[in-house]
């Protein structure tokens, strides 16, 4: 028999409250049923409704990031299969990893084609031989049933329907030729298999995959929603702050999320980690508002104003000076030009004209930065331009 000391107790319970407070919060928050989410109604009513009716079809969520599709997708799912079942019946893929054609015939339209029981006794007829990713039985599994699966009154409380889910989020990075290959796997397997695309740009799925889905958009949580959650959040985890800066803090972290729920949620957890809180029950120092813009890499206003003054020089030795320091110190270039067009517009004696040239070099870099543009060439176009139009107004 063995036995255990204390010290090794100590060690275990280290180990547990380490792995728990490791845990990200976006994970740890993610809702775990489709009530659980807010502000996506005529969504999740839509979906409740297939789940009761028995008439899910294949769905494509897109929307901006941070809007809850991938909670949504894992939500139904939950709510659609017994736990104990989940791992068998639906296969989650990141398309951004697996995005060739190779993946699309060899593993997804494998587990596509697998067929599913329909003798559960928990009801749904979503039972069966229990099988692993190849079709094996797995261990300890009788026919018909699963044998850990008998007895548990809590089976009957889900659907279990007979069909499995893949989950391929991301679906806009797949190659145009795994997409057509895709086609004809969800035409063929869709009564076994339900699929659910995630994406952010639905005009990236190539139509003829698009038409056999039904389309959901996530619009941007608003912000009265993201800000009940974060404040539900911080106080679950005992953030601390200043007396009368709570709304400030709060405010500042919505503001740089632009509606993007786990940037959000991320953002506080980082700003809670720099004060000191979260590791073995330390309550940590109060989170500044000033913390957070620097830690969200945002210039300040100096770094702008410096700018402004090498553009008016008319040195374009200086201002390429000045830029390769600004990236050089991590900045990122989408925010030094959104900061940059605020000031410019702001600007007296610059016509409006000038200040228009501008604006339409900046949404033209921004364009470039998504689509993968080097970030000091991009912010030299912008003062290059800026620069021409500060000369012709001397």
């Amino acid at each position: 028999m063995t036995t255990l000391t204390s010290t090794t107790m100590a060690t275990a319970t280290s180990t547990t409250t380490t792995t728990t407070t490791a845990t990200p919060w976006v994970e740890k928050y993610r809702p775990k049923s489709l009530n659980d989410v807010s502000h996506q109604t005529e969504i999740i009513s839509t979906l409740t409704n297939a789940v009761e009716t028995n008439r899910l079809p294949h769905l494509l969520f897109y929307g901006p990031p941070g809007t809850g599709k991938t909670s949504v997708a894992l939500a139904l799912c939950r709510q659609l299969y017994d736990p104990s079942q989940l791992n068998r019946r639906v296969l989650e893929l990141n398309a951004s990893d697996e995005r060739g054609i190779s993946v699309v015939r060899d593993k997804i339209k494998h587990f596509a084609s697998l067929a599913v029981g329909s003798n559960n006794p928990g009801g749904g007829g979503g039972g069966g031989v229990r099988r692993n990713f190849f079709g094996k039985r797995a261990a300890g599994d009788v026919d018909g049933d699963n044998a850990t699966d008998r007895g548990n009154d809590h089976v009957g409380r889900y659907p279990n329907p007979p069909f499995k889910i893949i989950i391929l989020d991301e679906a806009d990075t797949v190659t145009r030729d795994a997409q057509a290959a895709l086609r004809r796997v969800i035409e063929a397997y869709s009564k076994v298999t339900r699929f659910i695309l995630i994406c952010n740009y639905v005009t990236r799925i190539i139509e003829p995959l698009a038409s056999r889905c039904a389309k959901f958009r996530f619009s941007p949580l608003p912000v009265s929603s993201m800000r009940e959650r974060i404040m539900h959040i911080a106080t679950v985890e005992g953030c601390r702050f200043d007396d009368g800066e709570a709304d400030d803090v709060v405010d500042e972290i919505l503001s740089l999320s632009q509606g993007d729920m786990r940037r959000a949620v991320t953002t506080l957890q980082s700003a809670h980690s720099l004060s000191g809180g979260g590791g073995g029950g330390r309550e940590g120092n109060a989170i500044k508002k000033d913390s957070i813009a620097e830690m969200a890499g945002l210039p300040p206003p100096a770094l702008i104003d410096g700018l402004i003054d090498v553009l008016r020089s008319s040195k374009f030795d200086s201002v390429r000076e000045y830029v390769q320091n600004i990236v050089l110190e991590g900045y990122s270039a989408e925010y030094v030009l959104s900061a940059l067009m605020a000031k410019i517009i702001a600007l007296d004696g610059v016509s409006d004209q000038a200040k228009a040239i501008i604006a339409v070099k900046v949404a033209e870099s921004d364009k470039n930065l998504i689509d993968g543009s080097d970030e000091t060439l991009q912010l030299l176009a912008v003062c290059s331009i800026a620069l021409e139009q500060f000369k012709r107004r001397d």
